[in-house]
């Protein structure tokens, strides 16, 4: 069971996703919190046998008949327990990480009235309009929030126009487009649509070759209808992948880790 999010815990979470003067999404601050208030898996297996051992051992030095069997008995049944716990420690945690609370009850609690987190951004800013600079590499992003985080960290990145989906130039064809989005249907589509388009597409996105495997913080559906045919831009396992329902949104990473995915393909 998680443990209680406070305040305090939300506080901590903005002021470690701020540091180094780095701005962030409302998401990424719920994801990190989430991450925060879970609690590791408690073994207690060894525990088990070795209680067992210890009354085992005790039946054995107080030497009576009847001392031996009771204790012996218990020490015995904690060893098979201990045994039986251990092969269930063994198994491999779920891939789905745990989220205590939705977003849309963090964003209640903790994103409204007069609580303000230092480095938050909530709003795009300025540089989401109309790329200017045809010389610039032009980012175009699945979600508001993601291109936000972008622009309020423009800085780190360098000469950049970053867009939202659907704000992007009419003629796109032959452009060097590098396109951030959410391991999910629409995102990965979204790469597909831009190629169709004739631009030159950079995948700088999470695809599900890149989280299959790994535990994170999924989110996991009804099985998803694909929005377009994909079987260009992913193999069958990765389609498969995105049909189940699953998704994985961006915001699970951090300001840095996202501007250094951008920062790699540009």
């Amino acid at each position: 069971m998680p443990v209680e999010i406070t305040d305090e815990r939300v506080a901590a979470a903005a002021a470690r996703l701020h540091g180094g003067e780095w701005w962030f999404s409302p998401r990424q601050l719920y994801y990190a919190v989430c991450a925060d208030v879970e609690l590791s898996p408690v073994r207690v297996a060894s525990g088990e046998v070795g209680l067992g051992l210890v009354l085992i051992l005790l039946g054995v030095i107080i030497a009576q008949h009847l001392v031996l069997l009771i204790l012996g008995g218990i020490g015995l049944l904690l060893v098979v327990v201990g045994a039986v716990t251990h092969l269930q420690e063994r198994r491999p945690p779920p891939l789905t990480r745990t989220l205590p609370l939705s977003f849309g009850d963090f964003e209640q609690r903790f994103l409204s009235g007069e609580r303000r987190w230092e480095g938050l951004t909530t709003s795009p800013p300025p540089l989401l309009s109309a790329p200017a600079d045809g010389n610039a590499a032009l980012v175009v992003c699945d979600r508001t929030e993601t291109a936000a985080v972008l622009a309020a960290n423009a800085q780190r990145i360098g000469n950049v126009d970053i867009v939202v989906r659907g704000d992007e130039p009419a003629d796109v064809e032959g452009r060097r487009v590098v396109v951030l989005h959410d391991c999910d249907p629409a995102g990965c589509g979204l790469v597909a649509e831009l190629v169709e388009r004739g631009a030159d597409v950079v995948d700088a996105g999470i695809n599900p070759g890149e989280v299959a495997g790994r535990r994170l913080q999924l989110i996991e559906g009804a099985p998803a209808r694909m929005p377009r045919d994909l079987s260009a831009h992913l193999d069958a396992a990765q389609t498969d992948w995105l049909r189940s329902g699953r998704r994985l949104e961006s915001a699970t990473e951090t300001p840095e880790q996202l501007v250094q995915r951008l920062r790699a393909a540009l």
